[in-house]
């Protein structure tokens, strides 16, 4: 018998594992999680025409109480055993040199991930207040 994901029966997630629903646009990590942690009949797919690269994202909250803790978290996730527990768990580590051969088949081909951009949060930022405008005009 097999065991079932530990995830609630709402998610999106679990709704796709159950074959629910078909086809869910989501992060690689959680097609790879699904493909090979909870033997889902998934496959992840970039899309011919790209798609973006939405990075994690770890701040330090400066005068926190316990900093020094914070740190070596932050610390240990950018460290060799850190990132080799990401790329273990389907999360594109920082280094990939943290990836073993067995896990780094686990992934798409470098090849895939070329047609992935980056967002520009720069310009998001400076056109962001413009773009409420409008959407609130509009939409209202």
């Amino acid at each position: 018998m097999k065991n079932e994901p530990v995830v609630p029966k709402q998610t999106a997630y679990a709704r796709v594992l159950s074959g629910e629903i078909p086809i869910l646009f989501d992060y690689d990590f959680n097609a790879y999680r699904a493909k090979h942690a909870d033997g889902a009949n998934v496959e992840f797919v970039i899309p011919s025409e790209g798609t973006i690269m939405v990075p994690y994202v770890m701040t330090l909250v400066k005068g926190a109480p316990r900093e020094k803790n914070g740190r070596a978290v932050i610390d240990f996730v950018l460290s060799d055993e850190g990132q080799k527990l990401w790329a273990e768990n389907f999360l594109r580590p920082v280094f990939p040199s943290a990836m073993t051969p067995e896990t780094e088949a686990l992934f798409l081909p470098e090849s895939e991930y070329r047609r992935v951009g980056s967002v520009d949060y720069r310009k998001m930022a400076e056109v962001q207040e413009g773009f409420m405008a409008r959407y609130l005009a509009e939409v209202r």
